[in-house]
């Protein structure tokens, strides 16, 4: 029998924190970092090629360039595989990158059978010393693929003049527009439309035809 074929869940972030950067013998780069998922800060392993890793360093400004020559410098004398290379420990502060959509997905080998941390155990979770809430039920390791990224869509909606629509359902209207906008700029960037309606969560129809008219209100 032939292997089910594996769609990828695609997810879309706008904030990334990296903390460290892990080099091995492979193409691979594995990015220990925090984001926002649901509303919370999130530890997560984000993997990338080194192509998409210079990305996020050019996409971080004057920051990535310096961490850029840093990473250099390390590669050019022998090192050790892997290597840790402790961004927030060496620079005093987070990688960050903002004002981006990063696409990431679940790779399908990624399973989460790792144990559980005692509750009493002195080696707290990375998540909760960033000030998250510890899970006191299940360990959820949080292991994703770096798809794309690009520069978020500037959404600056003009005040619409239907003064009563908009008192009573400004805010979700907004929220939905927003939505469209991050479709449109997914499919700007070579998804297919399942996959960038996936991306901005406007898989139902009925939801996907709201956002395009609450965008059409807000123009």
């Amino acid at each position: 029998m032939d292997a089910q074929e594996y769609s990828p869940r695609y997810i879309q972030i706008n904030e990334l924190y990296i903390d460290t950067v892990v080099i091995d013998d492979t193409e691979f780069i594995t990015l220990w970092c925090f984001t926002v998922l649901d509303d919370e800060y999130k530890f997560v392993y984000l993997g990338c090629d080194f192509s998409q890793f210079n990305q996020i360093l050019i996409a971080a400004g004057d920051k990535g360039k310096e961490i850029a020559l840093h990473i250099a410098n390390v590669l050019n004398q022998p090192y050790d595989v892997p290597t840790l290379i402790p961004i927030k420990e060496q620079f005093d502060e987070y990688l960050e990158l903002t004002g981006h959509d990063i696409i990431v997905y679940e790779p399908l080998a990624v399973e989460d059978d790792f144990e559980e941390y005692d509750e009493e155990d002195e080696d707290l979770p990375i998540e909760q010393l960033f000030g998250g809430k510890p899970n006191k039920t299940q360990q959820k390791y949080l292991i994703y693929q770096l798809d794309k990224l690009y520069p978020s869509m500037v959404f600056e909606p003009e005040k619409i003049i239907h003064e009563e629509l908009v008192d009573c359902f400004e805010d979700d209207s907004l929220e939905l527009a927003q939505l469209y906008y991050d479709y449109m700029n997914a499919v700007e960037n070579g998804y297919s439309e399942g996959e960038a309606r996936q991306v901005a969560g406007l898989d139902k129809e009925l939801f996907f035809r709201m956002a395009r008219k609450a965008a059409d209100l807000w123009k």
